[in-house]
């Protein structure tokens, strides 16, 4: 059986606290890899995390837990990374926060 399984996937729809703790414990280190890949910031990668993790706790109830969650998550992660870029349209802004994110060397 892989994780996460369907049990654990519907005590997070149902509120199950501990079980949401398990579900992002459990995914912390790979969205982490990812995030700081992309982002090449370690803390800019947590607020993502946080950010993509604390929707997912928000909107529980519709979480479709038939599907793959890992897929869910990680595309979740991306379009939030990319969301991120989108708000800085103005092109100082945005190349700005891009070179912000860039200078850090996470590795």
């Amino acid at each position: 059986m892989t994780f996460p399984n369907q049990q654990i996937l519907d005590r997070v729809t149902e509120g199950d606290e501990v079980a949401f703790t398990q579900l992002r414990s459990y995914f912390h280190v790979a969205a982490f890899k990812f995030c700081a890949v992309l982002l090449k910031d370690e803390a800019e990668a947590e607020n993502v995390i946080n950010s993509v993790f604390n929707k997912i706790w928000n909107e529980r109830l519709a979480l479709r837990a038939e599907g793959n969650f890992q897929s869910y998550l990680f595309s979740s992660l991306k379009d939030q990374i990319f969301g991120e870029m989108r708000k800085y349209s103005d092109p100082v802004a945005r190349k700005q926060y891009l070179d912000r994110i860039q200078s850090f060397r996470a590795y």
